[in-house]
């Protein structure tokens, strides 16, 4: 198709783009931007507390000091003081960026396009090794597709080297309904960057098919199955702004366990992040459902390899090159979770290697394009990861020490106790504030008590683990490490002797190491009571223990740690049982299309628990109020 005639469609294409406005719709936007249009009022509020209580605490320390304190007593603070304060950093990135979205906040409009005028589309599914039926589940969605038959087609792209799967594509082919769907593999074991070597090969081999290149190409890893509007709701966001050059929707799963354990769902990142980013037009790919103009794509040379998170380090490029991307808060594909802890922690690990990684991408030809301000933007996220896990990690070996010193945390006099007790009541009540405003944002789909990692807390030292053992790898000179993919979700352990599952768990999934953060910590809580009753004055009592394990901060990160560290050893004992993915699908008997049930889809269902938000929040309250009073 020529340029000339390429265009025309596109200007027909874009005449044809509707704006939903549906009564249900406004509502639910309306409600939600009324919570995101606050949350950055109680992030500044939560900036400002936060400087006044270190303030004031630095203060008190420097007093302490100048009063004799020394030694021991002297470190224990300092260190305490510098534990909180290295604990307060990842939270306040993310209460910066709600701040940046102040007055910006905005659901991107949701967009029909309509009519057989449409851009043609390269649909590209990546493949790796995974269960071969859940392959053919997408495939299958994804070649119905409400869009012109002529103008879309469907790319299996297949990196397992499996003639296994060649031969199922080929017989789904021979079926008139999926004559559109295309097969093709590297011919190579690929070792690294996976995804973003396949889908560059993809778009080498579209070259040869008939008509060439398509004007948009669309990605779906190959779990995520696409409703049926996918493309007629992706597409038009490109049409009606000539400056995007590429549309994100999230991700969300069919197959999540009621209560969620683990924290897979990261709705934190499409319901809280992801808006606030749209807001200051720095949204990021969100790696699978996206749609991307094909000439953008060839502006910055294809999908970058240097990380393992090709999604991002493409935005950043995109960016850089003068583009735009946009976030598109609708959903609009279904895919699946891990059902086994161990499988969840492989890609924990491989997702902490890709987001450091990206920094590599900075040294990319197509990164001389980037202003100061776009390259400190993408280093930022990986700076803030970074400090959050290596922070995390440092608190988990630190804290139990400091309890066990028994030597006070907190060191003032009276008179400074009630004025920090009230700063640090004020800073918990603005943090609590931003984290339901956000969670209300998310319709509650993750705790009240913290959203500071997208990832649970006690996956940290494996996060950890990963980045020595990639800093390592980058400094001796092997490169990025290499990751294997997730692969299949069934569970093989559950159904062993609970004694058989204990030992895999505490010593081949390493969960030893949350029974030693755990046991640490009680010892050092029980050496906080043991000084605190080394006395019958009751107001004594409670000074002693207020001051070491029961300040309101130190308690947090304490009860934040073993609550967290309790869900690896929980799912041991008691795993979330997982229901036969036949039974989350409507499956049509004669054509094989399956579609997530609207039960599986319900994401009402995998509330966590907010009992232990409740409890945290109520003690800090009643404990700063107490100590008012005795004080």
């Amino acid at each position: 198709m020529g340029e000339d005639s390429r265009s025309s469609v596109w200007e027909k294409a874009a005449a044809n783009v509707q704006v939903l406005d549906g009564t249900c719709e406004k509502k639910r936007e309306y409600e939600q931007m009324q919570y995101m249009n606050r949350a950055p009022r109680a992030a500044l509020a939560s900036i400002l507390s936060s400087w006044l209580y270190f303030g004031y605490s630095f203060k008190c320390l420097l007093d302490a000091q100048a009063g004799g304190l020394s030694g021991k007593a002297l470190g224990v603070a300092w260190l305490s003081y510098a534990l909180q304060l290295g604990r307060a950093v990842p939270p306040g990135t993310g209460h910066l960026l709600a701040l940046s979205a102040m007055g910006k906040a905005k659901r991107q409009k949701l967009l029909r396009l309509t009519g057989d005028v449409c851009p043609s589309v390269d649909v590209f599914v990546t493949y790796c090794g995974e269960d071969v039926d859940v392959l053919l589940d997408t495939v299958r969605a994804a070649a119905v597709l409400d869009y012109p038959q002529d103008r879309y087609r469907v790319i299996v792209l297949d990196d397992s080297v499996s003639i296994n799967v060649e031969t199922a594509v080929g017989k789904l082919r021979a079926q008139s309904e999926f004559k559109r769907i295309y097969y093709s593999m590297r011919g190579i074991k690929p070792k690294t960057h996976t995804k973003a070597g396949n889908l560059n090969h993809g778009l080498k081999y579209v070259l040869g098919l008939p008509g060439g290149a398509s004007d948009v190409v669309a990605v779906l890893d190959v779990d995520m199955i696409p409703s049926q509007h996918w493309l007629r709701a992706s597409v038009p966001h490109l049409l009606v702004n000539s400056k995007v050059a590429l549309a994100s929707p999230p991700q969300r799963h069919y197959n999540i366990p009621n209560g969620e354990p683990l924290g897979q769902t990261m709705d934190i990142l499409f319901d809280v992040v992801e808006p606030f980013k749209n807001a200051t037009n720095s949204a990021w790919c969100c790696g699978s459902g996206f749609v991307v103009r094909r000439n953008a794509l060839d502006v910055i040379g294809g999908v970058p390899e240097e990380s393992l998170n090709e999604d991002i380090l493409t935005s950043f490029f995109l960016t850089a090159a003068g583009w735009q991307i946009v976030y598109v808060h609708e959903d609009v594909q279904w895919g699946l979770v891990s059902n086994t802890i161990k499988s969840h922690l492989k890609r924990e690990k491989r997702s902490c290697a890709g987001i450091v990684s990206t920094a590599a991408g900075l040294w990319n030809p197509q990164a001389r394009n980037m202003t100061t301000e776009e390259k400190f933007g993408a280093l930022s996220p990986v700076v803030a990861y970074s400090l959050s896990v290596t922070i995390d990690a440092a608190a988990m070996v630190i804290l139990p020490l400091l309890l066990l010193s028994g030597a006070p945390l907190v060191v003032c006099s009276d008179s400074q106790l009630r004025i920090l007790s009230i700063l640090s009541l004020v800073r918990f009540s603005a943090a609590f504030s931003y984290n339901f405003l956000a969670t209300k944002a998310a319709n509650y789909h993750f705790s009240l008590s913290g959203i500071s990692s997208i990832s649970g807390i006690w996956a940290i030292p494996y996060q950890f683990l990963t980045l020595v053992r990639f800093a390592i790898s980058i400094l001796t000179g092997g490169g990025v490490p290499l990751f294997t993919p997730t692969g299949s979700n069934v569970d093989v352990h559950s159904a062993r002797p609970i004694a058989e599952r204990v030992k895999i768990a505490l010593w081949d999934d390493g969960f030893i190491i949350h029974v030693i953060i755990i046991g640490s910590l009680l010892v050092g809580i029980r050496a906080s009571f043991a000084v605190a009753f080394d006395t019958v004055n009751l107001q004594e009592v409670w000074l002693r223990l207020f001051t070491r394990a029961g300040w309101p901060e130190i308690f947090l990160i304490w009860s934040t740690f073993i609550t967290e560290c309790c869900i690896p050893l929980s799912y041991t004992f008691n795993p979330p049982k997982p229901v036969a993915r036949s039974r989350l699908l409507e499956r049509d008997p004669v054509s094989r299309l399956a579609y997530p049930t609207r039960e599986a889809k319900d994401q009402r269902r995998i509330r966590p628990s907010q009992t232990a938000a409740v409890v945290k929040i109520c003690y800090c309250i009643g404990a700063c109020a107490s100590t008012l009073y005795i004080v």
